[in-house]
């Protein structure tokens, strides 16, 4: 997916994710599969909604999805071309309407949902949402988008999902583009979330910040800088001394933020190994270990992680999924991990998927149900 350095299309992949649409599944012969128990670990498509509110993510979607073994999907809430979550003006029903469908259709078939809350949860553009940050702009960090995000966003679909959706994730790749927060844009952003949902009076909603994206460098080393854990390290830091985190730390008992998100796309074009994979997990562990304490029961929830057969052959794209989930699985503070995605998309030239995209079954499809599921 990334040419030279693989970072400009795997750092944008999760935009991408929003930008795809998912594509009805009609139940074929290539396509079913035997029953396997759900388990932990989860999958995502593209869109599940179009920019009209017509639901892509059917049941049989959803049927499809739990074939994998998956117990959990990762669905972005995007407005697309309404104004709001609850008005009726443009099409004649709301938003939230068509996703209280996605949410019935995933609910229905053994499906946890873990909502991201992205830049598409709220219209702006990049430079509403890193006003008056600190690092070049001198300021604190906060600004009106960034409220607006979480009063009319995150609060409106918090409360309007609780007891249906327990986790939600703040943000995506907050640490690069088109999605780039500064740290003290985002240290804001996780307060805000954090504390409005809670004054609305939703005390069972758990967040998680926004995946940080791996960005291999030109040698393909890991480091803090390319998985992301400066950046989270940062993010720590700005809310130390511009966001109040000691505030919410002393008001909630937490910092704004339940569990740790990222992405892992690394060895793009190669097979990897379980002591790479462990090592991009460290790295991030230890960035928010130091402010957070050894004893922190906070874990990390990989948002995405997946390999595009394009890049490397099915073969070996299984094989790089069955070494992730082994080490995953057996790495404790990993508390489920997201494969990027359930099927490819030929138009967006993205083959991540477990299937073709013909709907026939990758090697991958079986890796998955054999080493994610538990």
């Amino acid at each position: 997916m990334r040419s030279g350095r693989l970072v400009l299309v795997c750092a944008v992949l999760a935009g991408l994710i929003a930008l795809l649409p998912s594509k009805s599944f009609a139940e074929g012969p290539n396509s079913a599969s035997a029953a396997v128990i759900q388990g932990n670990q989860g999958v995502q498509d593209g869109w599940v909604i179009d920019d009209q509110g017509n639901v892509l993510f059917t049941n049989a979607d959803a049927t499809l999805m739990a074939q994998t073994g998956a117990g959990w999907v990762r669905i972005n809430f995007r407005l697309g071309r309404f104004k709001d979550w609850t008005e009726t003006a443009t099409f004649g029903y709301s938003a939230l309407s068509r996703y209280d469908q996605v949410v019935v259709n995933a609910r229905a078939n053994g499906l946890k949902v873990l909502g991201l809350l992205s830049n598409e949860s709220w219209h702006g553009y990049p430079t509403d949402w890193r006003a008056n940050n600190a690092e070049l702009a001198k300021g604190t960090g906060d600004n009106r988008y960034l409220l607006d995000f979480a009063q009319q966003a995150a609060v409106v679909l918090v409360s309007h999902f609780a007891g249906r959706i327990d986790w939600w994730e703040v943000w995506n790749e907050p640490n690069v583009e088109p999605t780039y927060l500064y740290p003290s844009n985002f240290a804001w952003l996780l307060g805000h979330v954090y504390d409005k949902t809670k004054i609305a009076g939703v005390l069972t909603a758990r967040f998680v910040s926004g995946g940080v994206s791996s960005l291999q460098d030109a040698n393909g080393r890991l480091t803090g800088a390319s998985t992301g854990a400066d950046y989270l390290r940062d993010t720590y830091a700005r809310g130390m001394d511009r966001a109040g985190w000691a505030i919410f730390k002393a008001k909630y008992g937490s910092y704004p933020l339940d569990g740790i998100g990222q992405h892992i796309y690394i060895d793009g074009f190669a097979r990897t190994n379980g002591t790479r994979i462990g090592r991009a997990l460290q790295l991030v562990r230890d960035a928010y270990l130091a402010p957070e304490g050894t004893n922190t029961l906070k874990r990390i929830f990989i948002t995405e992680v997946g390999w595009g057969s394009n890049n490397v052959s099915e073969q070996v794209q299984a094989s790089n999924l069955q070494t992730a989930y082994t080490r995953f699985k057996a790495t404790p503070y990993v508390h489920t991990a997201f494969w990027f995605s359930l099927r490819d998309s030929q138009a967006a030239g993205l083959y991540f998927g477990l299937l073709r995209p013909n709907l026939t079954q990758k090697p991958s499809w079986k890796a998955y149900q054999s080493y994610a599921v538990y």
